[in-house]
């Protein structure tokens, strides 16, 4: 019975709503209306609804003068029970004379009810488009009159009909801008409510100071005309009095522009931008004032007034208060610093207030760190005058505290017990307290949790002072929850890349144990490939509380390379190269590399390719194709050959390869003054030769490495079972440090090491053995080693030795460029090892990943510079910087 009240309800208002649309549009004459009942289209008792709507319908058009309704009577007699349709209610109203007739439908479907009403005008014969509104019974009737309202209106008379809409007065704010924010519209149904909502509506898009609405009549509807008084535009900002500073660094803190509507707001909070400008330069008595004057009829100009006065430097930092450490101490925390004689480099005594916020921020964690658990730094006192800026800055420091007891309490994990963790931690082996060791502490232990598959554990440290002892107990309280493992990893954002290629770098897999060590090595090695510019991991609950869920986002970054240069180094002044090479093939993470260079001395071509999972396995192979030729002092070397090498991971980040090389090398051009040992190695000579080593990597990145190691150990042999014309074996070990430091500085130190010997009486050639010297080995020196003590030809070494030190800091860090600070030293012998006898050089250079490749330009100054040796030398590469 719901639903039959829900019909009834919904019937009798579209009924009552039909009659209330006719009174509203002919209100100045009567029409006739012939009401035939509507259908319906329910399970419950049609009947008794279609009497009941009729019997609702004809009360409401009896209360209405403007209306009058045939007799229902009449009606039936001229239908003589005809069934009615559009073609039978158009004849039967028209001989009863009514101007319209209106019948329909009222239909349930469920949960939803459809109102159908149609209308004919009787005069036409038209039967005019029906209008159908839908909605769910739960949401009543209003939402379907709302629906039907307006089009039932706009088809009985045209009086209410928007015909036109047009704007007056709209200069520079496009006619389309306004309409958007309009509720009228043309062939739409007129309402002075919506003309007074619009009205509001332009006037609140800010650009006008008035706005009004002229309503003419028309033969096809009514035209709308919105009047409009634009706002002042600015045409013009004008900056005045600014010597010490550039008109183009005070417009870049405006927010004030040409071509928009004047805002006072802006204007001022633009005042205050200049000023913090000028305080940031150290101009702290600048004055700036600002006015809006007309420029034309309708249009401003803003001016900015300066009156920059002298520069302002700090001359003092005061603190008081601080007994434990001394003020040259905590000067040195602080960026923020006095006045020096290179203050017009370093901009040293600026103020800057942000800065010493952040000063303030230092000094309060580098007295919690060092036991002052109840130490108060104030906020600074800034005073200047003529002479300059003193910065005072007050301390209460309170008692230092030691480390007491050191305990960890709570859930017991599987692996590790209370005890193990205990003696991992950094703070039981303090003297005092320390809140950055409590940090790591926390961060050690829910990293611990978490390699146990408890995602979501908890450590909490309870911290208890012991103001009589002086001393700190610290409890960490582990509260594991419960297991979680990976369900889903999505990846998303690679549109190369293939999904394989990123997954086999991963350490996680669906349904393993949750680890976030995992989850770092992971995003490490996915950022060692170097084929995103952003790699972003993100964890989320899954379906249940023991899944995770993982989503990898990652930004791809240009893999290709096309490039052709000129460089130059000591050896071969000018040196022309092309390179076409591309990193990650068809997304398949696969290398392929073409490149070419010519200089004075030396002319080289190379192929190589790089597939790193061979057979969908972690083998790694390389296979090289090469043309080269050089010419030394005495002789020129052309050689040419192909490689192949694999490598396979043995244990975490030690990988183990094995390589072979087949070369035909030229010595030839051998001038007669040429030592005797390289006369006897004139002609070709065919080398085959089989690699095997080992390296553990466990750097942060290929290219630039802040942190970890890279060691190897390795044995080449050629000759024997191998054949060829050469024999000999040379063994090699090396290993490179990083180790990161503050301002994104790293500290890198190398060292490297060969011994070799030759077999079966051959002897090795000049070519392999060992020589130093170039921007891989001793910068600012070549060709060092031992000499042919007749003809003073560099022949090389059976051994050697060459270690390598680095500064590395950012020269502009968006372009990727670093600069670099060195010192090198190393030689080569016949036999044994001389440390006193060791080269040395120092120099400068600079580092850019360009989109050609890794270059490198360093200068190398020779310190033990000995007779006939230059000073110095430059040297210029593309390729691997260590």
């Amino acid at each position: 019975m719901k639903n039959s009240s829900n019909l009834r309800l919904l019937s009798l208002a579209v009924t009552v709503f039909c009659l209330t649309a006719f009174g509203a549009a002919l209100a100045a004459e009567t029409r006739t209306i012939a009401l035939f009942p509507f259908d319906i289209y329910s399970k419950d008792k049609a009947a008794d609804l279609r009497e009941e709507a009729y019997q609702g319908l004809a009360r409401e058009i009896g209360r209405s003068r403007n209306f009058r309704l045939v007799d229902r009577e009449t009606l039936l007699r001229i239908l003589g029970g005809k069934n009615v349709d559009e073609t039978t209610a158009a004849a039967a109203a028209r001989e009863a004379g009514a101007d319209y007739a209106i019948l329909g439908s009222v239909s349930e479907f469920g949960e939803m009810i459809s109102a159908d009403v149609r209308m004919i005008e009787v005069r036409t014969g038209k039967v005019l488009p029906g209008f159908v509104a839908q909605g769910r019974r739960s949401d009543g009737v209003a939402s379907l009159l709302s629906q039907l309202r307006t089009n039932l209106l706009l088809k009985i008379s045209l009086e209410d009909r928007i015909a036109k809409i047009d704007f007056e007065g709209n200069r520079r704010i496009e006619s389309g801008a306004i309409h958007q924010v309009l509720k009228s519209a043309q062939g739409g149904l007129y309402s002075e409510a919506d003309v007074n909502a619009d009205i509001k509506a332009i006037f609140k898009m800010g650009y006008f100071t008035d706005v009004t609405a002229d309503v003419k009549e028309g033969p096809d509807g009514k035209t709308i005309t919105f009047i409009l008084q634009e706002k002042p535009q600015v045409t013009e900002i004008s900056i005045q009095g600014n010597k010490k500073i550039s008109t183009s660094e005070i417009e870049g803190v405006l927010t004030v522009r040409t071509k928009q509507i004047i805002n006072q707001e802006k204007v001022k909070a633009d005042v205050k931008r200049i000023k913090n400008l000028y305080d940031s330069k150290g101009y702290y008595n600048a004055e700036v004032a600002d006015s809006i004057e007309k420029a034309g009829d309708k249009d401003l100009r803003v001016v900015f007034r300066i009156k920059e006065n002298e520069q302002l430097y700090i001359r003092s930092i005061v603190f008081e208060g601080n007994l434990a450490f001394s003020s040259k101490e905590l000067k040195s925390m602080m960026t923020t610093n006095e006045w020096g004689i290179f203050h017009f480099l370093t901009d040293s005594g600026i103020l800057k207030i942000e800065q010493l916020k952040q000063d303030v921020a230092k000094l309060n964690v580098f007295y919690l760190n060092n036991g002052f658990i109840n130490a108060q730094v104030g906020e600074p006192e800034i005073s200047y005058d003529a002479k300059g800026i003193t910065v005072k800055i007050s301390i209460q420091e309170g008692k230092q505290f030691r480390v007491g007891k050191v305990a960890v309490t709570g859930d017991q994990l599987k692996k590790t017990s209370h005890e193990q963790l205990l003696e991992q931690l950094k703070l039981n082996k303090q003297e005092f307290y320390n809140r950055e060791i409590v940090l790591k502490d926390i961060e050690y232990l829910t990293q611990a949790c978490n390699d146990e598959g408890y995602a979501y554990a908890d450590v909490s440290p309870r911290i208890q002072p012991l103001d009589k002892e002086q001393k700190v107990d610290v409890t960490y309280h582990l509260t594991k929850g419960h297991q979680v493992y990976f369900n889903r990893i999505n990846i998303t954002g690679n549109t190369k890349t293939r999904d394989k290629v990123i997954r086999r770098m991963l350490s996680v897999v669906e349904g393993d144990l949750y680890s976030s060590s995992k989850l770092k090595e992971s995003y490490m090695e996915l950022n060692r490939m170097r084929y995103f510019e952003e790699v972003n991991f993100q964890t989320e609950k899954g379906p249940s509380e023991d899944l995770t869920d993982v989503t990898i986002s990652i930004k791809e970054r240009p893999t290709g390379m096309l490039s052709v240069g000129a460089g130059y180094s000591a050896q071969e002044s000018v040196l022309l190269m092309a390179q076409i090479a591309q990193q990650n093939l068809f997304g398949r993470g696969q290398t392929l590399s073409l490149k070419a260079s010519h200089g004075s001395r030396s002319t080289s071509y190379e192929l190589s390719f790089i597939e790193p999972w061979l057979f969908d396995l972690p083998l790694w192979s390389k296979y090289d194709l090469w043309n080269y030729t050089h010419d030394y002092d005495t002789y020129s070397l052309a050689t040419n050959g192909f490689g192949a090498t694999f490598g396979y991971p043995l244990w975490e980040r030690v990988t183990g390869y094995i390589g072979y090389r087949l070369s035909e090398n030229n010595v030839k051009d051998i001038q007669d003054t040429a030592s005797t040992y390289i006369k006897r190695q004139a002609g070709k000579i065919a080398s085959s030769m089989v690699s095997l080593s080992l390296v553990r990597d466990t750097t942060d990145d290929w290219m630039f490495p802040s942190t970890g190691s890279k060691n190897s150990v390795s044995v080449e042999h050629t000759g024997g079972i191998l054949m060829g014309d050469t024999s000999f074996t040379r063994y090699g070990v090396s290993s490179s440090w990083f180790y990161p430091l503050p301002m994104e500085t790293v500290f890198a130190v190398r060292g490297r090491g060969g011994l070799m010997h030759a077999n079966e009486g051959k002897e090795i050639p000049v070519y392999e053995r060992y020589t130093l010297g170039g921007i891989n080995s001793l910068r600012g020196l070549q060709d060092v080693g031992p000499r042919d003590p007749a003809t003073g030809d560099v022949i090389g070494g059976l051994t050697m030795l060459n270690f390598n030190v680095e500064y590395i800091f950012p020269l502009i860090k968006d372009a990727g460029m670093k600069g670099v600070v060195f010192f090198d030293t190393g030689n080569t012998w016949e036999s044994g090892y001389n440390i006193g006898d060791m080269r040395k050089t120092a120099g400068v250079g600079v580092r850019w990943y360009s989109p050609i490749g890794p270059l490198r330009l360093e200068w190398g100054y020779v310190l033990d510079r000995q007779e006939n040796e230059p000073a110095s030398r430059w040297e210029f590469t593309i390729g691997m910087f260590m």
